[in-house]
């Protein structure tokens, strides 16, 4: 055999075992595995379908539970019927499906009950607030929280917010929603707001003020360390928090919080947020004088007699 027909068959087989490589590595090699629930991320899954929601954006840490289990939401992710979203601190999450968006604010779960082709309802498992865009006259959102069901009437823009105390406000910035609740549904239009407290019917709706209502009463300086109560006034539908913590607003709009004074001067922040998102914040320096003297019995003769 030549040296020339035994190049051409080194070469052949160099080729040959080329091409076997190439052919496992591109059509044999394994897929990682994706966690049950989680859908792939392919192109043809950009967009959802009619029994779908996809997380179109999101900041933060965000969950999605399906098929029994929590996983990390990532934007892309898809969502069905039966499937909880939930939000933490600080977080937020994007749903979109066709015209509708739906917003979810920070430490919220919601569930996505029953999503037909041109119909989505959804249920509030845990307060705060969630909004609703809907782009289109002949497609409706349903979002139920606690004991009340609100529904867009035609194209709106609307937001459920759930207090810690159970109170149910809506709001509408475009169009109007129908607010049902204890057999009495109110239509809140554009502009206006309006609240069921717990085990009540809505309240008729009223304009949102252009001014967020925030009145605060502060104890007077020069006082010994200890505790201090914060007195103040707000928007039934406002959410209040005093240094960071959230203070029950009374149905008449009225909270009060204590704030432990320590040291001679305690800085004291109260924020006060409505149910469009606008917030107004208040601060002040308390000043005190420090600890009161303890007074402790003696024993000891007041006088000589």
């Amino acid at each position: 055999m030549s040296r020339f027909q035994m190049a051409v068959i080194a070469l052949v087989a160099v080729i040959l075992v080329a091409a076997t490589l190439a052919s496992r590595f591109f059509f044999e090699r394994r897929t990682p595995e994706t966690p049950a629930g989680l859908r792939s991320l392919l192109p043809s899954a950009a967009l959802a379908g009619p029994g779908q929601f996809r997380v179109s954006a999101l900041a933060g840490e965000v969950e999605a539970f399906q098929n029994g289990q929590w996983y990390v939401a990532r934007a892309g992710h898809l969502l069905s019927s039966k499937d909880v979203v939930r939000t933490h601190s600080g977080s937020r999450a994007l749903l979109r499906r066709g015209s509708i968006e739906i917003e979810l604010r920070d430490n919220m779960d919601l569930r996505l009950d029953k999503l037909g082709k041109t119909s989505a309802s959804m249920g509030v498992l845990r307060g705060d607030r969630v909004a609703a865009n809907v782009g289109k006259d002949d497609e409706e959102v349903e979002i139920n929280a606690l004991d009340t069901r609100t529904v867009n009437v035609g194209r709106s823009q609307f937001v459920v917010g759930v207090a810690p105390n159970g109170r149910v406000s809506v709001a509408a910035s475009e169009g109007a929603a129908r607010f049902e609740s204890h057999g009495k549904n109110v239509l809140v239009r554009k502009g206006n707001e309006s609240t069921a407290p717990p085990g009540a019917a809505p309240s008729d709706p009223e304009p949102i003020p252009d001014a967020i209502l925030l009145s605060v009463i502060w104890p007077e300086d020069d006082k010994p360390e200890g505790v201090s109560n914060i007195r103040g006034t707000a928007r039934p539908s406002s959410r209040v928090r005093v240094n960071g913590e959230e203070t029950p607003v009374a149905p008449d709009g009225s909270f009060s919080a204590h704030v432990q004074v320590s040291g001679p001067q305690t800085h004291v922040r109260v924020v006060a947020e409505d149910i469009a998102g606008r917030k107004k914040t208040v601060d002040k320096v308390l000043r005190s004088t420090g600890r009161a003297p303890a007074l402790r019995p003696t024993g000891d003769e007041l006088w000589e007699r």
